[in-house]
Parts: C-alpha cells; sequence; structure tokens
C-alpha cells in the first residue's frame, strides 16, 4: 500500500477555482469532479450521458478553445475532451456520448 504526502490544503487551489466557477457560473450543468493527486492538482471535469451541449456551457465558462477539443474512441466509449489552465490551475474537461455525438461536435468546433 502506497500513501500520499500530499495534503488537502494542496488540493485547495481547485477547490477554489469551483468554488468561484459556482460563484460565477450557478447554472453550469452539474458534472462530476476529480482533484487529482498523481498530477497535483489537476481538476478533471466530467460530463455524462450524452448532453454533449453540457460540455459546451462549461468548455465556455472555463474559457478553453474549441479547436484544441480531441476525440477518443476506445471498446465502444466515446469522448471529447479539452485542456487547459484556468487560475493557473491545469483543468481536463471530458464530455461523454455518442460516437456521432462526439464527432459532430470535434466537427464543430474544428469548423468555427
Amino acid at each position: 500500500m502506497t500513501t500520499s504526502s500530499q495534503t488537502l490544503r494542496a488540493q485547495s487551489s481547485p477547490i477554489l477555482l469551483l468554488t468561484q466557477l459556482l460563484a460565477d457560473n450557478p447554472e453550469l450543468p452539474a458534472a462530476t469532479y476529480h482533484i487529482d493527486s498523481i498530477v497535483p492538482g489537476e481538476l478533471v471535469i466530467s460530463l455524462h450521458r450524452g448532453r454533449l451541449d453540457r460540455f459546451e456551457d462549461w468548455r465556455l465558462a472555463l474559457g478553453f478553445d474549441s479547436t484544441e477539443m480531441v476525440a477518443h474512441s476506445f471498446g465502444g466509449a466515446n469522448w471529447t475532451d479539452v485542456r487547459g489552465r484556468v487560475q493557473d490551475v491545469p483543468v481536463q474537461l471530458i464530455g461523454h456520448g455518442t460516437a456521432d455525438e462526439v464527432a459532430a461536435l470535434v466537427k464543430t468546433a474544428v469548423a468555427a
């Protein structure tokens, strides 16, 4: 069994970022949040259930460039993601959907 020397205090920046996002954008769709202890301080935000319009709401709120989105497919799972930094916090935004939804979202982003 391994233990991490990282403390909750070391994760304060992503927690504060989520707090700020809540204050500025209280109507953003609910998501799944993960603060990584392997990649120190990385905040991962995942949106499920195939409604990629929610992904776009988050992408815009985070200020991420749509041309940086990447489509992925593995074993029947399909998703898109985009990475960036917000207030010096590394953030990965992931949107899960059908192959057609992911392809359409990425195609629309490239065309924009």
